[in-house]
């Protein structure tokens, strides 16, 4: 079994409930700066498509690849609420309930987005009838027609996605734990990361098969087409769960533990070779099957390695990638990055026009004024609805019983006291 957590982390009191993990579960404290890595990079990927920069010189080259936040979201999604699942197992003790599971996501995943899709439908104002098609905008079932997926807030079909995990998740936890539980704890590391692999691997091969006709198809819109990312993260928890707190770790763990900027480093130079080999940077009916192979396959592998080190990683309180995860305004935007991500994209097109603010046009005008619009609707999002639904993620602790022993009539009491 893996050993005690390493000191450091946060505990439950330290963290706002938005970022509370589960009762008896560690927190990543850097996994908040992921968080508004990603957030930022889907951002920016926006505006710099609606901007025009995206395949332009170098540097479009590489915003062109932005879209990669996405597979950084779901492998987040993945590592965090897999781990106290798979840690309970190898622990011995019961996992997480299901019911208080599913209501911790919808309180932390629903009315912010019925609130941002209410008001952003009213200004400034959504294709696809919202309103006229509700249940399929309110309900997550937009990524299921291309058609849905170009109405209402056009980035949620990634949120579809996140909720269709959301319903798989547990299953395949109560049947890992159903075949696991009680094993040796290197046997349950090696058949379930053979498991995940097969899953992932089935669900490539499933996205790679279904798309072009038409172009694109639906599946690689859900969970079916997407599981892949979503099993890196799954892996990256198992690993966690198994070793994060072992006294020898693995040499490949041991190395990151050293050389914590070395996944980064990997990370940069996949971002360069997915960057120039040709993929298309607009939509995605310009790719070929083996584009959508290549650009799946590779966005997932440069999710990992920027993610390993706030992840799998034990590191010190100097480490680079820790220091930099964890700034004070790093985390904050981390704490409102899913207000940013719900915001964002109907701003883009709404303030297109602030490049012309300049001679030339200004990306870097355009993209600080989208995102400050959007970070003020996200701060107001979450201090006003999300922060006080939030309370209610777990139940609060009973008062304690009276004990048998202690007298509850006043007389008596009195008597007791004389005595």
């Amino acid at each position: 079994m893996h050993g005690p957590e390493t000191p450091g982390t946060a505990t439950a009191a330290d963290v706002p409930d938005a970022l509370r993990p589960p009762p008896g579960n560690p927190r990543f404290p850097a996994v908040d700066g992921l968080r508004a890595l990603a957030a930022i990079m889907v951002l920016v990927g926006h505006t710099s498509f609606l901007a025009g920069v995206n395949g332009h010189g170098q540097l479009g080259q590489v915003l062109s690849r932005f879209d990669l936040g996405v597979a950084l979201f779901f492998i987040i999604s993945g590592f965090l609420l897999y781990r106290p699942f798979v840690a309970a197992r190898m622990d011995g003790r019961p996992g997480p309930g299901v019911l208080r599971y599913g209501r911790r996501r919808l309180l932390r995943i629903v009315p912010a987005y019925w609130l941002a899709l209410t008001v952003l439908a009213i200004w400034p104002g959504l294709g696809g009838d919202v309103f006229g098609h509700a249940p399929v905008y309110y309900f997550f079932l937009q990524d299921l027609r291309i058609e849905w997926i170009q109405g209402g807030i056009t980035t949620v079909w990634s949120l579809c996605v996140e909720m269709q995990f959301y319903l798989v998740l547990p299953l395949y936890a109560l049947a890992a734990a159903r075949f696991l539980s009680g094993r040796d704890a290197g046997l349950q590391v090696r058949v379930e990361l053979l498991c995940l692999a097969a899953l992932g691997a089935a669900s490539f091969a499933l996205r790679t098969w279904a798309y072009g006709d038409p172009s694109p198809d639906t599946i690689s819109w859900t969970v079916a087409g997407s599981f892949l990312w979503f099993a890196f993260g799954m892996a990256m928890a198992v690993v966690s769960a198994r070793w994060h707190g072992a006294t020898r770790r693995p040499a490949p763990l041991a190395l990151i533990d050293r050389r914590p900027l070395l996944p980064w480093a990997v990370a940069l130079v996949l971002t360069a070779v997915v960057s120039h080999i040709g993929l298309p940077t607009v939509a995605p009916q310009f790719y070929s099957k083996g584009d959508w192979f290549w650009e799946h396959l590779l966005y997932g592998l440069i999710a990992v390695a920027i993610a390993a080190p706030a992840t799998i990683a034990v590191l010190s309180p100097g480490a680079l990638p820790h220091r930099l995860l964890t700034l004070k305004p790093v985390a904050w935007l981390g704490l409102v990055s899913y207000g940013i991500f719900l915001w964002h994209h109907p701003l883009t097109a709404q303030f297109i026009h602030v490049q012309d603010w300049t001679t030339h046009g200004s990306f870097v005008i355009y993209t600080f004024v989208v995102f400050a619009v959007a970070t003020a609707f996200a701060a107001a999002s979450y201090y006003l609805v999300e922060r006080p639904l939030l309370r209610f993620k777990d139940p609060r602790p009973k008062p304690p019983r009276a004990t048998p022993s202690a007298p509850a009539d006043p007389d008596r009491v009195e008597l007791v006291r004389a005595v």
